[in-house]
Formats: structure tokens, sequence, C-alpha cells
């Protein structure tokens, strides 16, 4: 663990600041690939920046449904105020979603299509992705469960309640290779352009398979648990659903455009 760095005698939180260099080298990255595709990356910008404040918001929101009762944020909020909000950590899920929710009111305001930007900025989530797994890693959070196998790590007992000498699954590093690995695999997927929303379909779909197993190697309590699933799975498997239903009617409305050009081109 490496919760902090110091710097002339300033701690700063090594989640934070990995969560932010998320952020910046995921806004980054999609600059350049959309200057390169001949896309407005000042557009691009606006939907990133209201993306983002969406993306915190509905994280937050996530964590609060998953952590805590309505009558206990309430009444934390009155013992402590609106700012006790702020404290606590984040749910990817709740990010994804929030996300892109704001990425559409972003190109609304921008007045251009999100579409467009589909291939330049999806394959930039799971590398961003994986740098803010590293933070939860820093951090000591999202651990995995208890295991004597070599690969169990441990972490401070006030991070996780467990005894100095426990050692766990660290599911943050599996997640954040596993995460590097996609966002390989989206840039080879995205040398040629893809239709629509195919990019964001087929991230979906193998991110909501990646994240349905990995929750089987996760640990920690703060997670949700409904019947047979936690949160995240639960989420996973309606994500996975609807991308691949996404992802069969961008298919159909494609071969029909294309049937109907070649039938133009074709009467002409």
């Amino acid at each position: 663990m490496f919760p902090y760095l110091k710097i002339f005698g300033i701690q700063i939180p090594m989640y934070g600041l990995l969560m932010a260099a998320a952020m910046l080298v995921s806004v980054g990255l999609s600059w350049l690939r959309c200057r390169k595709r001949g896309l407005d990356g000042e557009r691009l910008l606006t939907v990133a920046l209201i993306a983002i404040v969406f993306g915190i918001i509905g994280a937050k929101v996530l964590f609060m449904a998953v952590t805590y009762t309505w009558d206990e944020i309430a009444d934390a909020v009155r013992a402590n105020g609106v700012i006790w909000l702020l404290q606590g950590g984040l749910v990817f899920y709740g990010g994804l979603i929030g996300g892109v929710i704001g990425a559409f009111l972003g190109a609304a305001i921008a007045k251009t299509k999100l579409l467009d930007y589909s291939d330049s900025i999806v394959p930039t989530l799971p590398l961003a992705h994986a740098i803010g797994r590293m933070g939860c890693f820093c951090a000591g959070c999202c651990y995995g469960k208890v295991t004597d196998s070599w690969i169990g790590m441990s972490f401070p007992s006030a991070v996780t309640g467990l005894a100095e000498n426990v050692k766990v699954i660290p599911t943050q590093l599996i997640e954040a290779g596993a995460n590097v690995l996609v966002f390989l695999f989206l840039l080879w997927f995205t040398r040629k352009k893809r239709v629509g929303a195919t990019t964001l379909f087929v991230y979906l779909i193998i991110y909501g398979v990646e994240r349905f197993l990995l929750e089987y190697l996760r640990g920690d309590e703060i997670r949700g648990i409904f019947g047979a699933f936690s949160t995240s799975q639960w989420i996973s498997i309606a994500i996975v659903v609807l991308a691949a239903a996404g992802l069969i009617a961008t298919k159909i409305v494609s071969n029909k455009r294309s049937k109907a050009a070649e039938k133009g081109n074709t009467d002409s």
C-alpha cells in the first residue's frame, strides 16, 4: 500500500491523485485520437467535462446506495452537514452510467453527434479505469477474498478490518491488468471505423463479463448483495444484455442501410 505521496511535507492521497490522472489520461488520449480522425477537439472537451462531472456524481450516488440506508445518510448529514456526502469512495458502475448520461448531455450542449466520437473515446475508458484501480490498491480498498495462496497480499487492518497478517487477493491489480488488455484490444478494434456505438457496446459486453467474474474474488463487504449476486453483478448482467441487444440492433440497421444503398446504386 502507498496511501499518500509526500511533496514538500504535504500529504497527497494517492487515490485522489490517480483518479485525477486517470481522467487527464482519458481526456488527453481521446483528444489526440479525435484530432487524428479530423474531429473537433474543443467539442470533445465540452463533452468530457460534463461527462466527468456526471460520472463523479453517479459514482458517489451508487456508493452511498450500496453502503448506507437512507436513514443512515439522513442522520449523517444532520450530524455532519452536507459535506459528509463528499466523503467515502466511488463505485465504477455508477460513474460509468453517470458518465454516459453526461456525455449525451454534453454532446447536446456542444451541438455534436456523440456517436461520431465513440471510436475515439471508448478505448481510453478501460485505461483510465486501470489507473483508477491502482488508486484503489494504494488506498487498500476493493480488495479480494482471504487467501493462503502465493498471490495473497496484506493490507492494514484499519482498512480491511482483518488482522495484519491476513492475506487477501489483490483484485485491484487483477482488474487493472485486465483493463489494460481491454484497452489494447479496443485500440486494435478501432483501427477500422466502426458503425454507430459498436465500440461502446463491445466494451460494455467485455467489461460486464469481466466484472461479473471478478466479483467472485472480491472480499470487501461494501458491495451490496441481492439474492445470489452482488450489486455489480446484477448491473453487469443488465449491461451485457442491453449492450448485446444494442450491438444486434446496430448490425441490423447497418445491413439494411447497406442493402438500400446497393439497391439505389443498381437502380441508378
